[in-house]
């Protein structure tokens, strides 16, 4: 017993030595905004790379990122059939410790199987976990002893999402945070000594709001908690820049040279084919473009190619062949099926293609003229069934493979996204009634005096009050209608902005504290060009970066943090995570490249690149991490630790 106390004492001494702004105590790093406060970095790689300081093999299964606090690297994995927490030397990476949570979680989809998906949160000389599986412990930091632990699930009726639970725990002052995702327990707040419960949150269905301000908490004033349209309660406009209008509503984006302006708002984007079953014959195939994306200012700078049953169309620009933007423009094509599928193939060339809509046409085999029978219609970027000037009815958005539902939309008149609101895949996490744990983790923020817990959920973006769990307000926009969120909030120059991938997009909203004290959600702007699948997004001087894109892909985009507005998007920089140190963006593809990068406004910036050795066969989702100058890439069963220091 003497020595366990002497060892802990020299612990705390060391911690109290040590200096903590070079470390990575938590997910996302100190202040949980993907910002190491290091100085003194390389601004530029070697064309090698940076020096390889050390690695480690056989950690285990798993894409939680490593913490480092007061010389220590913790992290989890699974090793067989055990879910364990691990503690490396950061001088050298050798073991230190390794802890037993329990059984590993096989619950849930084929991805991320391989292992857990939390950061551990160092606080002192105690480490925060939440496993795969739900349960949520204490451990010493020192040797990995478990002071306590409780169940997401059996202590608070959380429901296990799809991939099972990933986020990492929040400590604020005596508080530990989680998001069970309990219809009784959104997110609770635990006793960081103790484990024991000091509140618990619950989520009011969005329908539950009233409108007047004597609404329930959480009723958001400005409407966006419904996705399902109509006018916002009281029938008061909602308050928004300019006339535009989403895909579900009237159009008002100004698009000339076509009596159905409407067939043109909205659009699908970054597809790489589109296809449907249609009997055998000779068809017209009718291509509904026009250029509506205020990020393309010319022609030439949307080029893309496409097939359409074997008559290929290159070098095809929308601006230039509508002779403008926003004007209408239809590229008819007369085809043959013969196998039962027609199939249009798409190319990026300058930019991602995008259609508004697709028309396909049986022809009488005699006469070559045109019959409404069996007739395919799809509108492009829509959830829901569109009727046209003629009576004709579109079928919403299918058949595209890859890409997502195009158009930015700054604080609307009309719904927009997926549609139905909240995570309406059971299984996946969320469902209409039920609150829904998604994969991102809280943060606190401090807004008119008060300390508030922002988290985004299967269903929503929500904030609720540090003091006793009071829901002060909910943004349903950016929570994807399959409850996929995953990337952390942003509370930033005012705004709160939460995004996520699969169609949907990124929302800003300012918070309003009227007389009573009720908080609201304001939106700023939403924007579908921010599609954050779990790479997360950082902001640094007024710009927003991300990864925009799903399974399918994408890259690196720079938006005006203010308003939404896309500075550059450069597929030279892949789909991937984030991290800034010393005025440099630090990229990890998902492919395995580790990617050195300068932020500005006008493009992208290189300033180095590597390519990971022996890369597993899982997708690089673990964010880096840097600390005490070094970059740490993880990789499944691999660590990688990196100089970065300048000389």
């Amino acid at each position: 017993m003497k020595t366990r106390v002497t060892l802990a004492v020299v612990f705390l001494l060391v911690i109290a030595e040590k200096i903590p702004a070079a470390d990575w105590p938590q997910w996302n790093g100190p202040d949980r905004n993907g910002i190491s406060p290091e100085s003194g970095l390389l601004q530029e790689w070697p064309e090698e790379g940076p020096p390889l300081a050390w690695r480690v093999d056989g950690l285990g299964g798993g894409y939680g990122a490593p913490s480092i606090a007061a010389g220590r690297i913790f992290g989890m994995s699974n090793r067989g059939e055990d879910e364990v927490v691990w503690c490396l030397s950061e001088r050298d990476g050798s073991s230190l410790w390794v802890t037993r949570l329990g059984p590993a979680c096989r619950e849930g989809g084929p991805q991320g199987s391989e292992g857990p998906g939390c950061t551990p949160t160092v606080d002192g000389d105690r480490l925060y976990v939440v496993g795969a599986g739900g349960d949520v412990a204490c451990l010493k930091a020192e040797d990995g002893e478990v002071v306590w632990r409780r169940s997401l699930i059996d202590d608070f009726g959380g429901r296990i999402p799809m991939w099972r639970y990933n986020e990492s725990p929040l400590v604020d002052g005596e508080k530990v945070i989680c998001t069970p995702g309990g219809a009784d327990a959104t997110v609770v707040a635990l006793n960081k000594m103790t484990g024991g419960t000091i509140w618990t949150s619950s989520m009011p269905d969005s329908t539950d709001r009233g409108d007047g301000p004597g609404d329930a908490p959480g009723r958001s004033r400005s409407g966006f908690g419904d996705r399902t349209g109509g006018p916002p309660p009281g029938g008061t406009p909602r308050r928004g820049r300019g006339d535009s209008r989403t895909p579900e509503g009237v159009a008002a984006t100004g698009v000339t040279g076509t009596k159905d302006p409407e067939l043109f708002v909205g659009e699908h984007w970054g597809m790489s084919s589109f296809s449907c079953k249609i009997p055998n014959g000779k068809y017209l195939a009718k291509l509904y473009f026009a250029e509506t994306f205020a990020g393309i200012t010319g022609p030439g700078q949307r080029v893309f190619s496409f097939n359409v049953q074997g008559s290929e169309f290159q070098d095809f620009d929308i601006w230039e062949k509508a002779g403008g933007p926003r004007r209408a423009y239809i590229e008819t094509v007369p085809v043959e099926v013969t196998n039962g599928e027609f199939r249009i193939v798409f190319t990026a060339q300058t930019e991602n293609p995008a259609i508004n809509a697709i028309e396909i046409v049986p022809q009488a085999a005699a006469t070559g003229e045109t019959s409404s029978e069996s007739t395919v219609r799809i509108k492009a970027g829509r959830t829901t069934p569109f009727t046209d000037s003629s009576g004709q009815i579109w079928q919403p958005d299918s058949g595209f493979e890859g890409g997502g539902l195009g158009g930015v939309v700054p604080a609307l008149g009309g719904p927009g996204g997926a549609p139905g609101g909240r995570g309406g895949f059971g299984g996946f996490g969320g469902g209409r009634g039920r609150a829904g744990a998604a994969y991102a983790s809280a943060i606190a923020i401090d807004f008119e005096g008060q300390r508030q817990y922002v988290q985004l959920t299967a269903n929503a973006l929500i904030g609720v009050a540090a003091t006793d769990g009071t829901f002060l307000w909910r943004y349903d926009r950016p929570a994807n209608p399959m409850g996929i969120n995953c990337s952390t909030p942003i509370f930033q120059d005012g705004l709160v902005f939460a995004a996520s991938a699969y169609g949907t997009g990124g929302g800003a909203v300012k918070l309003i504290q009227d007389d009573s004290g009720s908080v609201d959600a304001e939106e700023v702007y939403f924007t579908t060009r921010m599609q954050n699948h779990h790479g997360g997004m950082i902001v640094v001087d007024g710009c927003l970066y991300g990864a925009a894109g799903g399974n399918e892909g994408g890259f690196l985009a720079c938006l005006d943090f203010q308003n939404g507005e896309v500075l550059w998007r450069d597929r030279q920089a892949p789909k991937g995570s984030l991290a800034l140190a010393d005025g440099r963006l630090y990229l990890r593809s998902e492919d395995g490249a580790m990617l050195l990068i300068e932020p500005s406004r006008d493009g992208l910036v290189e300033r180095g690149r590597f390519e990971q050795p022996d890369r597993s066969e899982s997708p690089a989702w673990t964010h880096p991490v840097i600390a005490n100058g070094r970059l740490y890439i993880r990789d499944q069963d691999l660590l990688f630790c990196y100089d970065v220091e300048a000389k």
